[in-house]
């Protein structure tokens, strides 16, 4: 006889959402049993058990955060057109209203800042974040193709590092005038490549 359907993955991602929202919100040392509890809406026994201990939270945290992101960026790069991928990205990347992945931005942050203390924890950032621009980099030698490499380079780093900064500074609550701003430094920078 068959049970009802487990909703063990829903429930798993509901928990995974508060604890980055409370990461985001109190660090990692803040984000306690008590307020991921709290910001799921589930009890705190429930929390523990999908979490398990300290050690289970950060690694758990880390996969999901890691995890998101790279679902996200395949479905950002998947998703551009066969021309002007390099515009296209820049107007993803730079949309008006980003509060989710601001969340993930800051846990990342978060986990970027105890990676000082976890040599793998900071390989495995490290390597997400260089292939994350790597990934920009491709994008905009498709488009660039006569470009030189060492300026494709540098213009992704400068795409990367502009996304990330406005995106952790999302809970400033920064007038729409900084983001878009924001926006025309990366433009600026991809109108760059056409220079010489």
């Amino acid at each position: 006889m068959a049970g009802r359907p487990s909703n063990q993955k829903e429930r798993y991602h509901q928990v995974m959402e508060a604890m980055v929202h409370c990461v985001a919100r109190y660090g990692l040392d803040g984000a306690t049993l008590d307020r991921i509890a709290k910001q799921a809406e589930l009890s705190r026994p429930l929390i523990r058990h999908h979490l398990g201990n300290k050690e289970d939270m950060l690694e758990k945290l880390k996969s999901f955060v890691l995890g998101t992101f790279t679902e996200l960026a395949h479905a950002m790069f998947d998703s551009l057109p066969d021309t002007h991928k390099s515009q296209t990205l820049i107007d993803i990347l730079f949309v008006a209203d980003e509060s989710a992945s601001a969340d993930l931005v800051m846990a990342f942050a978060a986990l970027t800042a105890r990676a000082a203390e976890d040599s793998a924890l900071q390989h495995e950032c490290r390597d997400w974040i260089t292939d994350f621009e790597d990934k920009i980099h491709v994008v905009l030698a498709m488009d660039h193709a006569s470009a030189d490499l060492q300026t494709l380079r540098i213009v992704a780093t400068g795409i990367t590092a502009i996304f990330f900064n406005v995106s952790s500074l999302n809970p400033l609550n920064l007038p729409d005038s900084w983001r878009l701003t924001s926006k025309q430094a990366a433009q600026t920078l991809l109108n760059s490549i056409g220079e010489k």
